[in-house]
């Protein structure tokens, strides 16, 4: 029985591999209309648990709209996307942590998306509206993996903090990559303080090292900056 199930997860752990690679390849070489219509299809087909993370996965068409096509981000958009379905389909043993690391991960890419394109230029103007509505899909994504009871406080938390800091990124006289990695440092060190605080795990510990970790993490970007003065 035990070689039965190891043989069923191996075989869907294949399926899903091969999906992935078909989602990279539509990017890479199809229009961006054709290749939505594919990533749909891998992704509602079949549509257990689809709904459940759905906020990431339009993150990642998100991303996929702005980057343009090539084939080394074709495989960080496959990678992104097979890990997803992974926890989707209930294949990963911590599916929460997986799910907060999938969150992190797409944060990371939206931020550098997103000041690369509005941080400066003559469409920084529009940057805190659309920083906004970045702010909004992180709280989404967020949400969709704290517990149902805390979810909706959770959300519009993260969204508030996550806007804020979007916004003081805007402000700071930096190249874009400098106000990705401090924005996505602060953004990731509250998600986690949220997660933890809304599942009942936060220890003052913790909250110690990282924040010891993150300042540490900061001092050192701030101090190899370039400031625009």
């Amino acid at each position: 029985m035990a070689e039965r199930l190891k043989s069923i997860l191996s075989q869907t752990r294949w399926s899903l591999l091969g999906r992935a690679i078909v989602f990279a390849a539509a990017w890479w070489l199809l229009p961006y209309w054709f290749f939505l219509l594919v990533a749909l299809y891998l992704y509602f087909v079949p549509p257990f648990q689809a709904r459940s993370l759905v906020a990431p996965f339009f993150a990642i068409l998100i991303l996929a709209f702005i980057e343009p096509q090539g084939i080394f981000f074709a495989v960080i958009l496959g990678a992104i996307f097979y890990y997803l379905l992974l926890i989707k389909d209930l294949l990963l043993i911590d599916r929460k942590s997986a799910h907060e690391l999938l969150v992190i991960a797409l944060s990371f890419f939206l931020l550098r998306d997103f000041y690369r394109t509005f941080g400066g230029g003559w469409l920084a103007g529009a940057g805190p509206w659309f920083g906004f509505l970045t702010a909004i899909l992180m709280g989404a994504m967020a949400s969709s993996f704290i517990e149902e009871k805390s979810a909706r406080v959770a959300a519009w938390l993260l969204f508030l903090i996550s806007w804020e800091f979007i916004l003081l990124g805007l402000a700071l006289p930096l190249d874009f990559a400098y106000q990705s990695a401090i924005v996505f440092l602060l953004i990731a060190f509250s998600l986690d303080l949220i997660s933890d605080g809304a599942a009942g795990t936060a220890s003052r510990r913790k909250l110690i090292v990282s924040s010891s970790v993150v300042f540490a993490l900061l001092v050192i970007i701030l101090a190899s900056a370039k400031w625009n003065l």
